[in-house]
């Protein structure tokens, strides 16, 4: 996927974001093939961020909170090269009562794509376990994990605290014993 020149477009224009969903696990070296891009900015950034992937979008559609999706806002570009884009601020899930945040991270990592803004990847397995048909992806991370261990063992302390589904509470557990 010829992700770059959107990420160049925020960049020209100073606007910081980071990279998650399966564009993150393909960069970290899993064998994932991304549909799309999932890019994450600050709530106070996502008018800006916005405004600077329409000059490049041949489509765009907001995209309101439904169903277990609470994120604040979140836009769907199609860009002129055919590539999806989501572009999401505060992006959230509902889980029974409890609310899952996405905390915001942009931690600048060697991708096998070069140096980029990622997202955590221990959040975002927090949320493929909220997501449904998630499992292959789950697999993948606990097996980075197992290889290369966690780099924030506090994301999944905190959502086993706030009540997540008993299976993640049991797998994050074994995971957080074992690494």
């Amino acid at each position: 996927m010829h992700f770059q020149p959107v990420l160049e477009l925020l960049e020209e224009h100073e606007v910081s974001y980071s990279i998650g969903g399966s564009l993150l696990l393909s960069l970290k070296g899993l064998p994932v093939r991304p549909n799309d891009v999932d890019l994450l900015v600050k709530p106070e950034n996502f008018t800006q961020a916005k405004q600077v992937l329409q000059k490049r979008a041949v489509r765009k559609k907001d995209k309101p909170p439904q169903d277990c999706f609470l994120t604040k806002a979140c836009t769907t570009f199609t860009m002129l090269d055919n590539i999806q884009v989501d572009l999401m601020a505060d992006f959230a899930i509902i889980y029974e009562d409890t609310i899952f945040r996405m905390p915001f991270t942009a931690v600048m990592e060697q991708t096998v794509a070069g140096i980029l803004p990622l997202s955590s990847m221990e959040a975002w397995y927090v949320m493929y376990w909220l997501l449904p048909n998630k499992e292959t992806k789950r697999e993948l991370m606990e097996n980075y994990f197992r290889s290369h261990g966690l780099s924030n063992r506090q994301t999944l302390e905190e959502a086993r605290r706030l009540g997540m589904p008993a299976e993640a509470n049991h797998t994050m557990e074994k995971l957080l014993k074992e690494l």
